[in-house]
């Protein structure tokens, strides 16, 4: 806590969060690769299938992730070193992104549960 500032949540979000979905999209795509190779066997094919399956998941996850720390890096929040730490470890919990009207807005804790 002592290192952050306004600008964390925003470095957190372009140097980790999409570096790890860039990785993730280059597995599916060497994924794929494997499937469609003809020397492949089927175990393989499968494996690969089911390894696929799995981190087109976690693609999702991460673009959803990637909706809720955006909102929080455009709002710039400061934290005081003052308040504590649950009083400021609470700024970035039951987060609520907006998603246009008629759907229900995305809600999520930027933080894992201390």
């Amino acid at each position: 806590m002592h290192r952050y500032d306004v600008g964390t949540v925003a470095r957190v979000r372009t140097d980790y969060l999409h570096l790890l979905q860039r990785k993730y999209e280059a597995e599916v795509n060497r994924l794929d690769m494997i499937m469609e190779n003809a020397n492949a066997s089927a175990r393989e094919k499968n494996e690969a299938r089911k390894k696929k399956e799995k981190i087109q998941k976690q693609i999702l996850e991460c673009i959803q992730y990637d909706q809720v720390i955006a909102h929080v890096a455009n709002q710039k929040i400061s934290i005081d070193l003052d308040d504590g730490v649950k009083v400021n470890y609470a700024k970035f919990q039951e987060v609520e992104v907006p998603q246009g009207e008629g759907k229900k807005p995305l809600r999520a804790n930027l933080l894992a549960k201390i």
